[in-house]
């Protein structure tokens, strides 16, 4: 007898055990993969090759690339990273349940260099004389281009005006029957009458400009004084300009350069 109830303890332990073993094995589910992607290299000079990776665990991806989307079953996709903010977005299913993931390559590409201005096409002038007019040459990186210049003096805060004739809206100029690119002209501490499209120019060399004959029009008068003889001060000249690459990286420089004083009183 008590042999029977001995064999009826262990089975119902034994059925205990397994009953337990059921109920936990049915509360556990199989662990969902993760989904990544990641992308090689991961920096460089736009443009750059590198080749994006996803986690395998899809029958297909989608590849939502700027300006393009691709799909495809393979989870490596070869690329080109021809921008600065580049990313792409890579997708796939999993049970029933759309993954994704994002990359952001990094762009090691520095901004353009402004180098040098020249004066005139003179290597060896380092001056402004008011009312002269002036070529502004800039040295710039390769493949920049300027795209924006302001002059002014520290006598007074308001900017010259600034012509690129024939006018297009890019930086260059003909000076002396040749052309300049990345440059400009100035009459320095000459600025016409604001609210113009265009500022009028002082002479008929800057083509494109509205020009008129025996006018002026000069908004202060060779340094906002309304005496026309009075004398135009010795002072700082700024020329400040800035240059953009071809990924639209932009730089600023300002050089400081003398500008002469003037007395229109004095005839000798």
């Amino acid at each position: 007898m008590r042999w029977c109830q001995a064999v009826h303890r262990v089975r119902r332990v034994l059925l205990l055990l397994i009953l337990g073993l059921v109920v936990a094995l049915s509360g556990c589910e199989r662990p969902s993969p993760e989904f990544e992607a990641r992308i090689e290299p991961s920096r460089g000079h736009v443009p750059f090759e590198a080749t994006i990776t996803a986690s395998d665990i899809g029958q297909s991806y989608t590849f939502l690339l700027p300006g393009e989307t691709i799909t495809q079953e393979s989870p490596v996709l070869q690329v080109v990273v021809d921008q600065l903010d580049w990313s792409a977005m890579v997708k796939t299913e999993y049970a029933g349940t759309v993954r994704s993931d994002t990359v952001h390559p990094t762009a090691t590409n520095a901004p353009p260099v402004i180098h040098n201005l020249t004066i005139n096409g003179l290597r060896d002038r380092w001056s402004l004389k008011p009312g002269e007019r002036t070529l502004l040459e800039f040295v710039i990186s390769p493949d920049s281009e300027v795209v924006d210049v302001e002059v002014w003096g520290s006598a007074f805060t308001t900017r010259y005006s600034i012509f690129i004739a024939p006018y297009d809206g890019d930086y260059h100029a003909i000076y002396m029957n040749r052309w300049y690119d990345d440059a400009c002209i100035v009459y320095p501490m000459y600025a016409s009458i604001p609210g113009e499209e265009l500022p009028y120019a002082p002479t008929g060399l800057e083509e494109g400009y509205p020009y008129l004959v025996g006018r002026t029009t000069n908004q202060f008068e060779f340094g906002g004084t309304t005496d026309p003889g009075e004398e135009v001060p010795a002072q700082t000249g700024y020329v400040k300009v800035t240059a953009e690459g071809p990924l639209g990286l932009r730089a600023t420089r300002t050089f400081t350069i003398p500008i002469h004083a003037v007395n229109y009183q004095d005839t000798t």
